[in-house]
């Protein structure tokens, strides 16, 4: 009995943990999509799956 409250707890924290990491990649996403585009940059993708990115001058950026 023991060891199945144990497993859920440490269930739950996992649960818990990978939740929050999740939450915050994907606010760290939106914000370098934000500066991105406030830098005026624009990223393509070529067909063999390369992605580049221009300014807005048309200089390729990384």
């Amino acid at each position: 009995m023991r060891t199945r409250i144990v497993k859920v707890i440490l269930m739950m924290i996992l649960g818990m943990s990978v939740v929050r990491c999740s939450k915050r990649d994907i606010a760290l996403w939106k914000e370098a999509r934000q500066d991105r585009i406030e830098r005026g940059e624009k990223c393509y993708e070529k067909s063999n799956g390369n992605v580049y990115c221009k300014d807005k001058y048309g200089n390729i950026v990384y």
